[in-house]
């Protein structure tokens, strides 16, 4: 069940994490946030967001929870493309784009509370050079994700995509030990393999002393 209401002063830490406001001064970013137009929503565990293809107007931001977004296959196959922590702005591509259509479907890993900021009223507000500014390093930003995983989904063993992944993730965190957010069905869907044998890999690494991990967390050796 959705609930929405606008937003307020409590989703502003998020909002402001998330990019949006960065070229505009912080004395304005309550104003500038009021322009915005902003709808709280609330989702179930596993209640679809957006649907593929569906027209999308405004930019999500994850305030709490995290989302998944997949690619569904007629065969009935389903590849996790990207999972969404709190702070990062989700469908931002299809809100700026000519067609305005979803290119995956968004889904609530758990529950979940989305931001939903209208892209017409931030193209019309007083900040809206700041704004589509800094919306424009985001979405450049989500385009270096996409690279992230054609680099590691183009090493042909399986051994090779693990590596390849978490040695961007250790990058990216600026540690050895890290929490990728997935579980080994999702992180399987994401390499795009069979459970089982991303299972057995990562026991026969780990027994190899490349790596440790305890559900989602991974340490590289």
């Amino acid at each position: 069940m959705r609930i929405s209401k606008p937003a307020g002063e409590e989703q502003l830490a998020t909002i402001e994490a998330c990019g949006i406001l960065k070229e505009v001064p912080k004395k304005l970013h309550s104003k500038a946030v009021s322009g915005m137009k902003i709808k709280v929503r609330q989702y179930a565990e596993e209640e679809i967001i957006f649907s593929e293809e569906e027209v999308i107007d405004s930019i999500a931001i994850l305030h709490s929870g995290t989302v998944r977004g997949e690619k569904f296959y007629l065969e009935g196959s389903v590849d996790l493309m990207y999972m969404y922590q709190r702070g990062e702005i989700f469908g931002a591509e299809a809100a700026v784009s000519r067609r305005k259509t979803s290119p995956l479907t968004y889904v609530a890993n758990e529950e979940a509370v989305v931001l939903l900021a209208d892209f017409s009223s931030i193209q019309r507000s007083d900040y809206s050079r700041q704004l589509l500014l800094a919306l424009l390093h985001i979405l450049a930003d989500d385009n270096i994700k996409k690279l992230y995983k054609i680099e590691t989904l183009s090493k042909r063993g399986l051994r090779d995509r693990i590596m390849t992944y978490l040695r961007i993730m250790g990058r990216k965190t600026g540690r050895d030990t890290f929490s990728i957010h997935m579980d080994r069905e999702q992180f399987a869907q994401y390499l795009c393999v069979n459970r089982s044998a991303l299972s057995y890999e990562l026991n026969q690494m780990k027994r190899d002393g490349l790596i440790d991990f305890k559900k989602d967390k991974f340490k590289l050796l």
